[in-house]
């Protein structure tokens, strides 16, 4: 067995050649010349030639190197590559050298689960090949040099590396690239077949009698690859790509990602010192905010503020805070991350280049294939497959099953070239905005109460669930998406298809009550009525807007506020039913800021209105909040007595309410034997209040539901079972920032511990 050969630890490669003369070997035999033919050809002497392929001389002169690139008729990438290997057997001018060195890093952070992994891998006995894959920009390299660092006691005959250069205009063959690594693996340069399927052989032949760790670093695809892989125990095959590299057959792959927030911190305090970061915590982690936690960026911010002395972590925060400014700010020296994104932005055909420009447009943070198919025009199939093409890219992310999201900086610069490469982008925004909110009416209309609007007029809707659970996923996912649509359409003037989609959606708004796109929605939908002068949609979508401040977001005032501009509103159009909704609206909010008297006139209000009006639905929404507000004014008894009455009606029309609506009034009775002091029947009654998994308030309820139980139970004389629920009440209304809740909660997780 040769002596073991380390492209990281060591430079020396056994006798027998070089990488140059191996090269040169192999091209004059693949040309078909005798070294005296070649020697006629360039006009360099035989004796020289045969010094050049046994490793005698290994840096020929540029003239020399020229001579033969001409006489063996080289193309440009087997020339470059002749004269690559001969500059390095000149600038190196000790023993022969390893075809590639990787480098490691004194500050190398992080990555501790997938060293572990490869550790794992390389020092098992079933797989003898690895892929480390993941954007430009991750740190994959690196990586790989830190765990041949850390893995060398694994591998006593070493470790050879060779770099591809995938994402270069002319990767290396796998041909050549075998010569490279029998030549530092030592195997004499005079033996190495000409034959890519003998070299091959040969290449395997002479891992097997080792254990020797080989990387391939920036490989570009499984042709490439596949002939580099040993076939037995013993060696290990470590490979560095952007793509997954999925056609190879009996490897592991490994997904880089970004750095989590702790290490990307951790990362910027070791390249800059204790010095340089104490005291500046929150302008460091904004920095690795805006780095979007990629190794090369903050990399690179980081030798940013070591050339600047004077520059504080803070001011480079002002630089990158400016999105246009971001990727020009992301350069230091060589390193810019722009460069390394269009290395593979330049690799796409012009369709994939043309798909990824545009979903920088995406309002929302992720989108699916059919919303990523109306910015091309393309087929839904044809544009998924295109989508999975730049996740194996590494430009694109797939964060679920089916849904793809751009990276924030890969974002601005797919913008950047948007702005660059078209002239359509405003179309293009304006028929992704169409499509957002026809496809989110026509969902919503499944969720819609009799008298909602017609279909939206014109075409036909673009997306059609078949039934209300595709409704429903549709419009959660796409959420960010369709409320993103809004301002667009705004702008444009579309402002009665912002009114339909608002009322189609009006139903189906109550299911999650919670989401801040709500808040965007009557928003835009109140602006959009007061700009058509239509003063009955504007009461409507005020009254749908101070719901969502006061129900979704505990914004008390902002909702009360709200509701008397809709009053108003109504009121100069005489329209009773939406009096009665502000009414409504009025009295909710004056019980969320501690004002119960106002609150119970404000609900009875509201109940005699829809009497008046005949809106069953509303009425039972009033007399629920009436009671509470009878309950917190110290009229218990007349509480429970009204919330009971409504335990035996009707909640209404509304599809989806009935069973929700009932969970809610049996927890308002529950409240209401709290307030009485009747602790065991209020304890019993909360138990009986039932989790209805058809509507999304129920994590609400569950709050309120498990507050009233811990109290009753503590004063039932059960501190460990109130203790379990005051927790747990705590950690839910933490969810939906009900500070008043919060910290009631937390006092009795407290009082249950003494």
């Amino acid at each position: 067995m040769t002596s073991p050969v380390s492209a990281v630890q060591q430079s020396d490669v056994p006798p027998g050649g070089t990488a140059f003369g191996a090269l040169l070997r192999s091209l004059r035999r693949a040309a078909r010349l005798t070294l005296e033919e070649l020697s006629e050809a360039s006009g360099v002497s035989v004796r020289a030639l045969g010094d050049l392929e046994r490793g005698r001389s290994r840096g020929p002169q540029r003239r020399t190197v020229e001579a033969l690139a001409a006489a063996l008729r080289l193309d440009a990438e087997q020339g470059g590559r002749l004269r690559r290997l001969a500059e390095a057997g000149r600038d190196r001018g000790g023993p022969p050298v390893s075809p590639y060195l990787l480098r490691t890093v004194p500050d190398f952070t992080g990555r501790r689960q997938e060293l572990a992994d490869l550790e794992a891998l390389a020092t098992g006995t079933r797989t003898r090949a690895a892929v480390l894959f993941g954007p430009g920009g991750q740190g994959k390299t690196t990586l790989a040099a830190e765990a041949v660092r850390r893995l060398a006691g694994a591998f006593p005959d070493g470790s050879v590396c060779v770099q591809l250069h995938g994402m270069s205009d002319s990767p290396l063959p796998a041909s050549e690239a075998l010569v490279l690594l029998l030549t530092a693996l030592g195997h004499p340069a005079d033996r190495i077949p000409v034959d890519p399927v003998a070299r091959e052989a040969v290449y395997r032949a002479v891992l097997a009698g080792r254990r020797t760790l080989v990387v391939l670093d920036d490989a570009a695809d499984e042709t490439q690859t596949r002939p580099l892989l040993p076939d037995a125990e013993g060696s290990f095959v470590l490979i560095t790509s952007r793509r997954p590299l999925a056609g190879l057959e009996g490897v592991r792959r490994i997904r880089l990602g970004g750095l989590s927030g702790g290490e990307s911190t951790r990362l910027l305090e070791r390249i800059l010192g204790a010095p340089r970061t104490d005291g500046q915590l929150e302008a460091i982690t904004r920095l690795t905010e805006l780095c979007g936690h990629l190794p090369l960026a903050l990399r690179i911010v980081g030798n940013r503020l070591s050339s600047r002395p004077n520059w504080t972590p803070a001011h480079l925060v002002s630089q990158l805070a400016d999105e246009g400014r971001r990727l020009s700010g992301l350069v230091a020296g060589d390193l810019a991350v722009r460069g390394a994104l269009a290395l593979s932005y330049g690799q796409l055909t012009p369709s994939h280049r043309l798909l990824l420009r545009r979903l920088s447009l995406v309002p929302g943070h992720d989108t699916g294939p059919g919303l990523a198919a109306v910015l091309t025009g393309e087929d839904p199939l044809t544009t998924e497959d295109s989508l999975h093409l730049l996740v194996d890219r590494g430009l694109l992310e797939e964060t679920a099953p089916g849904r793809y999201a751009l990276h924030d900086l890969v974002r601005l610069f797919t913008r950047e070239r948007l702005e660059d490469e078209e002239e359509a982008a405003p179309p293009v925004h304006l028929r992704m905005a169409d499509w957002l909110l026809r496809s989110a009416a026509t969902a919503g209309r499944l969720f819609e109460a009799p008298g909602a609007p017609e279909p939206w007029p014109g075409e036909p809707a673009p997306f059609t669930p078949g039934s209300a659970e595709e409704a429903e996923e549709w419009l959660t996912a796409e959420r960010s998406n369709w409320a993103g649509a809004l301002p667009l359409m705004f702008a444009a003037g579309r402002h009665q298809e912002i009114l339909h989609a608002s009322r189609s959606l009006y139903w189906f708004s109550d299911r999650w009550c919670q989401w801040p796109e709500w808040r965007t929605l009557f928003s835009h939908g109140a602006r959009s009525a007061a700009a058509l002068g239509d003063r009955a949609a504007e009461a409507h979508q005020l009254n749908c807007l101070a719901w969502a401040h006061s129900v979704g977001a505990c914004r008390y005032e902002e909702a009360e506020h709200l509701a008397r501009q809709a009053l108003e509103s109504a009121s100069e159009t005489g329209d009773l039913d939406q009096q009665a909704w502000a009414w409504a609206y009025i009295s909710g909010a004056c019980m969320g800021q501690g004002r119960p008297s106002e609150a119970a006139e404000s609900a009875a209000r509201a109940t005699r209105l829809f009497e008046t009006t005949g809106d069953s639905t509303g009425r039972a929404v009033s007399q629920r909040v009436l009671g509470t507000a009878l309950r917190g004014s110290g009229r218990a008894e007349e509480a429970l007595a009204l919330h009971r009455a409504l335990l035996g009606t009707r909640p209404g029309d509304v599809p989806g309410l009935t069973e929700f609506v009932a969970a809610l009034l049996r927890c308002e009775t529950a409240k209401d034997l709290l307030a009485l002091e009747r602790w065991s029947e209020a304890a019993q009654a909360f138990r009986a209040v039932g989790t209805p998994s058809a509507h999304a308030g129920i994590d609400r309820l569950r709050a309120h539901t498990s507050l009233g139980l811990a109290t009753a139970l503590e004063h039932c004389g059960d501190p460990a079972g109130a203790r379990e629920h005051y927790a747990l009440a705590r950690a839910l209304f933490t969810s939906f920032g009900d500070t008043a809740s919060v910290a009631e909660a937390a006092a009795g997780v407290e009082r249950t511990r003494e």
